[in-house]
């Protein structure tokens, strides 16, 4: 409403000009002040758009857009204007609830991002908390200890692999001291013991360096159109683990828009004039439209 308020700037001049009756022009300081109100929310608006979306994830680009937005409006605290300052001080108390209260998982999206990672994790608590703060602490160990959760529900294939091959080893040797030895079965069971353990240290060895492995990886640069669904569909087989856990992550919605859209589709298929339509034609109406406002967005994109 403020573009289009500030686009016919020049019509409402004119009209004070030519209209007597016409009282109501804003003054230059008012104009002033409405360029500078639309500037700033339109990093809202943007932010909003976002958050809105259906048809991509959204749980990586929170973490991003509300420090955007942070930033901006600790940034106007510092400003001169006393306006924009009084304004971005009643914001500023709201935004605190987003980004204090905030889901730890969802820092954790942005690190399965590969255009951000750890590295924008750091760079934003460094700001917001300092240098090695405790919450960053807190970000990484939730990160590893999510991490080992998924490796316990499913071990990766590499992980496996390298059980394997040293259960092999220790049961051919375990036959060959049967067979060749005296041992008692105490010995026997000490030893088997100690494979046990030690197939523990390696596992914990593999699957923690799935994790490092993506860590260590370069960034991409951010400007690149980025898929990040099908990168994680594509490097399932180097990340098996880690993949499951970012599909579990990426799902997460940011906004209830889209599912109470969906729900409120069927007050537009059926109305006072159209109440008495069967359950398969109501389905057919719905679908349709599913349908026909899909191939708009595709034409568009």
């Amino acid at each position: 409403m403020l573009d289009s308020v500030l686009y016919y700037k020049n019509a409402f001049r004119h009209l004070q000009l030519s209209d007597s009756n016409y009282k109501n022009c804003p003054f230059e300081e008012e104009w002033g002040k409405i360029e500078k109100i639309g500037k700033f929310l339109s990093m809202f608006y943007e932010i909003t758009c976002i958050f809105s979306g259906s048809k991509y994830p959204t749980s990586n680009l929170y973490f991003p857009k509300v420090f955007a937005a942070k930033v901006a409006l600790d940034q106007l605290l510092c400003s001169e204007d006393v306006y924009m300052k009084t304004m971005a001080q009643k914001l500023i108390e709201k935004l605190e609830k987003y980004w204090s209260d905030f889901c730890t998982i969802l820092a954790i999206a942005v690190i399965l991002d590969r255009r951000y990672k750890m590295a924008f994790i750091e760079f934003a608590y460094s700001k917001a908390y300092g240098q090695n703060s405790e919450e960053l602490k807190h970000v990484r160990d939730k990160l590893f200890s999510i991490f080992g959760e998924y490796n316990l529900i499913t071990p990766s294939s590499s992980t496996t692999y390298v059980l394997t091959q040293m259960s092999d080893v220790g049961s051919s040797a375990g036959r060959n001291d049967n067979s060749q030895s005296t041992l008692n079965q105490r010995t026997m069971d000490m030893f088997k013991e100690f494979d046990d353990f030690d197939n523990m240290d390696c596992s914990a060895y593999v699957r923690k360096y799935e994790l490092e492995l993506y860590l260590d990886e370069p960034r991409i640069d951010k400007k690149i159109d980025f898929d990040i669904l099908n990168f994680w569909k594509g490097n399932g087989f180097r990340y098996p683990n880690l993949s499951s856990m970012t599909r579990d992550i990426l799902s997460i919605p940011i906004s209830t828009v889209a599912s109470e859209s969906a729900f409120s589709v069927g007050g537009q298929a059926l109305d006072q004039f159209r109440s008495v339509l069967k359950p398969e034609t109501v389905q057919a109406i719905i679908t349709t439209r599913d349908w026909k406002f899909g191939e708009i967005g595709k034409t568009c994109s």
